[in-house]
């Protein structure tokens, strides 16, 4: 029986290969298992890395809600203080440096020098081994002087390091934050409003009582009692459904203590006055005038950039809401123009115009004097400020007039038949009306365009046919110079990440 041949064995050579084999099958997997470390090191770095910036983030956020924490305290602490997180300050007139945590007494501009150094650690789990760094600048021009601001732009730079030790990652956001304005609403009052059926109401009204509107509302309403809608003003009930998510009182869901954190106090608009006052003071922010045997002040706003100002005298008394006492020869006072702020104060009441034709000791012809506002100016007064001229504006996009009365905002006997004015107002402690006694339905059209701010409510009787038109302009070029905002209201706007300050 034959056998088939066996081949013959070479075991050195087959036990060669497979050394060689395995020696580089080990290779090529300790290279892949390497790579991968080295891949799974690198991406762990990474996203460590990712995660402690999403962590800057939002510390850097936390750090500018820290500082509206304490601007909604106390709305005056950005001018009165540096924060504890803030770098130092230095004066841009003296150069003075003022460290974190220190009251900047300046009265004036600052600025910043280099990288941030000040370090604010946040006592927060969620954040780690975090820290932020603060930097604040008021918009508009704003100085610490002036006690108020129409916002502020903050920036807030977070630095996260892990406990490690690594390098750390630093991430910078800038805010816009801003309070609301009394210039915010068309109508804001202490005591109730009502509006007729025949009404529409474009701006927000609020009211530290009740509302009471059956006509119509194209902004919101907030009444601290109730929004109602009975024809004689008589709130006993909430009619705010009726206006669906524009109305808020004390029923609805948010109710307007939700909505209002401070409930506006008119007792405040005395201080806001004083630092207004402080302001008119400083050489080259406006004008201060003050004379006792004044018994007031005519003022006409040509149009270019300047006001006329005519001293009033009289040997007998002489109301103001009636008739005009003599006018002196007048003097020129100019504007700073663009987008800077004046700031014009009087001690004496304010007259601004005169639609019944009047002499002047320096001028025999009778004339009447409309104004046209140009530029950005406040006038208060320490007593009453009158209507008696048409008011416009140069440039409605950029022009704006406030006027702040300690008493009564008043348009008189002597103002045009159909009268025509605009601008921000305040009656601190009276009411905006016009003359006391005047005839009802004596003059023609009264309208007025702007905002209404009155401690004891109003009436425009003296006229006719009555328009009050809100105007936009007021939430779109700012408030007024220092006109008067509301605590409680700092907000953030919006917010872009920056670079670090280097």
């Amino acid at each position: 029986m034959s056998r088939l041949a066996t081949p013959s064995r070479r075991p050195g050579r087959q036990a060669g290969q497979s050394l060689v084999s395995a020696i580089l099958i080990t290779s090529v997997v300790a290279m892949l298992v390497t790579a991968s470390l080295m891949w799974s090191k690198a991406s762990s770095g990474q996203a460590a890395r990712s995660a402690r910036a999403d962590i800057a983030t939002q510390a850097a956020e936390a750090g500018i809600q820290q500082y509206v924490s304490r601007i909604i305290e106390s709305r005056r602490y950005w001018g009165l203080y540096v924060d504890p997180a803030e770098d130092p300050r230095i004066s841009t007139s003296s150069g003075a440096q003022v460290n974190p945590g220190q009251p900047w007494a300046n009265g004036d501009k600052w600025t910043y020098s280099g990288p941030s150094t000040t370090w604010k650690s946040l006592q927060d789990a969620r954040f780690g081994n975090a820290s932020y760094s603060l930097r604040v600048y008021p918009l508009n021009g704003g100085t610490a002087l002036r006690g108020n601001t129409s916002g502020l732009r903050v920036q807030s730079t977070a630095r996260v390091q892990t406990s490690a030790n690594a390098e750390p990652v630093y991430t910078s956001v800038v805010a816009a934050i801003s309070p609301l304005s009394l210039a915010d609403f068309q109508m804001v009052s202490d005591v109730s409003i009502t509006y007729g059926t025949t009404a529409t109401t474009n701006g927000q009204v609020y009211s530290n009582q009740n509302i009471s509107h059956t006509g119509t509302a194209r902004a919101s309403l907030y009444a601290r009692q109730w929004v109602c809608r009975d024809p004689d003003g008589n709130c006993n009930r909430s009619d705010a459904t009726y206006f669906g998510a524009l109305a808020y009182d004390r029923t609805t869901t948010p109710s307007f203590a939700q909505r209002i954190k401070s409930p506006i106090d008119f007792s405040q608009f005395a201080y806001d006055r004083s630092q207004f006052k402080q302001a008119a003071q400083t050489a080259g922010l406006g004008l201060y005038v003050n004379d006792p045997s004044a018994r007031g002040w005519m003022l006409q706003f040509t149009g270019t950039n300047s006001v006329t100002i005519w001293k009033l005298t009289s040997r007998s008394y002489v109301n103001l809401e009636d008739a005009l006492p003599t006018l002196e020869c007048p003097t020129s006072y100019t504007l700073r123009g663009g987008s800077l702020e004046n700031y014009l104060y009087f001690e004496q009441p304010v007259v601004i115009g005169n639609g019944t034709s009047v002499p002047t000791n320096c001028d025999a012809t009778p004339r009447t004097r409309s104004s046209v506002v140009d530029g950005r100016v406040t006038i208060a007064s320490s007593a009453s400020i009158y209507i008696g001229g048409n008011i416009t504006y140069q440039d409605p996009g950029s022009d704006v007039l406030g006027l702040m009365a300690a008493n009564d905002v008043v348009m008189t006997r002597y103002a045009p038949n159909n009268l025509t004015w605009v601008g921000a107002t305040l009656a601190e402690t009276g009411q905006w009306r016009t003359a006391a006694g005047a005839p009802n339905n004596s003059k023609g059209t009264l309208t007025f365009t702007g905002s209404t701010a009155t401690k004891g409510g109003g009436y425009a009787s003296m006229f006719s046919t009555r328009n009050y038109q809100w105007d936009e302009n007021l939430t779109i070029t700012g408030a007024p110079p220092m006109f008067p905002e509301i605590d409680g209201t700092w907000d953030v706007l919006d917010w872009r990440k920056a670079n670090p300050p280097s």
